[in-house]
């Protein structure tokens, strides 16, 4: 669930559909979970109203960025007979890697991935974050400066009280007492930021419904 893409910054620079197509069907409202398919079990995990691709973002001054000499060449030869080394074709390069936000301790995740919580997970929300970078270019993450918060408009922000790291995915848990969520809210914004970059996820609660009740 992990991605790198390489954006081309040529003048303002090319951006990236940011929008997630989710299937029409809504199997998970349609089928008992012992009729899912696994391909729609991977569909929920990875591209569904639980599941958001963001991508992590190098904090200012951390950047990767460097220079394609593969883009075509469009000065168009010598300017005036005189020799340049400044081709156009040597655009800058920023690599943005993406990572795969999962709302964990929804509903529908549990029955098909029969995720196991730690005790102290219990009446939380869990977001993982799946194969977290743990190198910025050639820096270190230090996981001691991890800190991730959950922010709904209205209602403020809660941080995380619990971290736990896998080889594969990184889980933060939210104390729900802290902060009550509803469909009404509309949206709420899962935000992680370490000492080399920072990542941002925002889950649509109106469509995390799930056998007619919002599924956090």
């Amino acid at each position: 669930m992990n991605r790198r893409r390489w954006v081309y910054a040529f003048g303002g620079g090319l951006g990236l559909a940011a929008t997630q197509l989710f299937g029409a069907s809504q199997f998970w409202n349609k089928k008992e979970p012992s009729a899912w398919t696994s391909e729609e079990v991977l569909q929920l995990a990875t591209k569904s109203p639980w599941a958001m691709v963001a991508r992590v973002l190098p904090n200012p001054g951390r950047d990767r960025g460097s220079f394609d000499s593969t883009v075509p060449d469009l000065s168009g030869g010598n300017a005036g007979g005189r020799s340049t080394n400044n081709r156009l074709g040597d655009v800058a390069v920023i690599p943005v890697e993406e990572v795969t936000v999962v709302w964990e301790s929804a509903e529908p995740l549990k029955d098909a991935l029969k995720t196991v919580f730690p005790r102290d997970f219990a009446n939380h929300y869990v977001i993982g974050v799946h194969e977290l970078p743990l190198n910025e270019g050639r820096q270190k993450v230090n996981l001691e400066s991890m800190t991730a918060h959950l922010q709904v408009r209205g209602k403020g922000s809660i941080d995380s009280g619990g971290i736990l790291p896998s080889r594969s995915v990184t889980m933060f848990a939210f104390a729900k007492e802290l902060l009550t969520l509803s469909a009404t809210d509309k949206e709420a914004v899962f935000m992680l930021e370490t000492n080399q970059y920072s990542i941002t996820a925002r889950f649509g609660l109106k469509e995390m419904v799930y056998r007619g009740k919002l599924a956090v």
